[in-house]
């Protein structure tokens, strides 16, 4: 299930899928910190050139910034936990607490693997998570402008924080956590992303990137398929298209013309053809669908 009940941060608590297909997850990159938990089933996770094997109870902790995402097996059922949180809004926090290294796992290590976490301080995150999770069905509940709101909204927060505070630690240990992705390929791959995370609302060719890269386009185009398995282009693409997901769910006064200019796309109706494609329902569908076709599609980005 679902909870969104702090504009910065997401919580998708042991989201379980039964009946799906590898093509209903994807990879996607964007500007969040994520904590990602493998709770059951087989999955294999890509993160920019690494593929990581997943075992039951390992932690991933991302920058959100490199291309990543899931591929569980067909078959059997797929249970993950994910938190999303703004660095902004969190660093804003812990300036005032005057504890900026609790953020170093996401800020310097950019993307780690969390594995064979010892007991006690795995039943720490449990119930953290659980914690978490209750009090996010009771903000659920409360009325917005309530005190009980902001009260729930605080110790949402404070157990946000105390869990960061558990990963800062584990990740100081060599033993216990593992970076992700440091080649020099890879850092190539990230140059090229952070340029068209800042450029994907242009139309560009390939030519004109490889040019303001100064990068060779036949090398560009295959270092980033060996590493994203993605090409150049179907990444833009990809990117247009989480652009207008947001704006689609954020500003319900733009119109389906202006999120498809704004995202990139030539017309309204390219805009649409590319993006029933991708998620198997309309721009207009998506803006007016229910809360539970919401939980499902968006379970299945993870």
């Amino acid at each position: 299930m679902m909870n969104k009940s702090i504009e910065n941060l997401y919580f998708y608590y042991r989201n379980i899928d039964v009946d799906f297909r590898k093509s209903d997850f994807f990879v996607h990159s964007h500007d969040y910190f994520e904590i990602y938990m493998f709770h059951k089933g087989e999955c294999k996770y890509l993160i920019n050139d690494h593929v990581i094997q997943l075992h039951e109870n390992d932690i991933i902790v991302m920058n959100g910034s490199a291309l990543h995402g899931p591929t569980p097996t067909e078959g059997k059922p797929y249970e993950r936990t994910v938190i999303e949180f703004s660095p902004e809004w969190m660093r804003s926090i812990i300036h005032q607490l005057n504890v900026p290294e609790i953020l170093t796992p996401f800020d310097q290590l950019g993307n780690i693997l969390l594995r064979d976490i010892e007991p006690q301080k795995f039943e720490e995150i449990q119930s953290l998570l659980q914690k978490l999770y209750l009090k996010q069905l009771n903000l659920k509940n409360s009325a917005k402008q309530s005190i009980e709101n902001r009260m729930l909204k605080g110790e949402t927060t404070t157990l946000l924080i105390e869990l960061l505070f558990i990963i800062y630690d584990l990740s100081k240990s060599k033993l216990t956590s593992t970076p992700i992705g440091n080649t020099s390929k890879m850092k190539h791959v990230n140059k090229i992303i952070t340029w068209i995370d800042y450029h994907y609302h242009q139309n560009l060719t390939l030519d004109e990137i490889a040019e303001q890269l100064h990068i060779s386009k036949y090398y560009m185009s295959r270092i980033f398929k060996d590493v994203t398995g993605v090409t150049v282009m179907q990444y833009m693409m990809q990117r247009r298209l989480l652009r207008a997901k947001y704006l689609l769910e954020m500003h319900p006064e733009k119109s389906i013309l202006d999120i498809a200019l704004e995202s990139g796309f030539e017309s309204a109706s390219h805009f649409s053809r590319k993006f029933r494609k991708h998620y198997q329902i309309t721009p207009t569908e998506y803006r007016n669908r229910d809360d539970n076709d919401q939980h499902t599609l968006i379970n299945h980005f993870f």
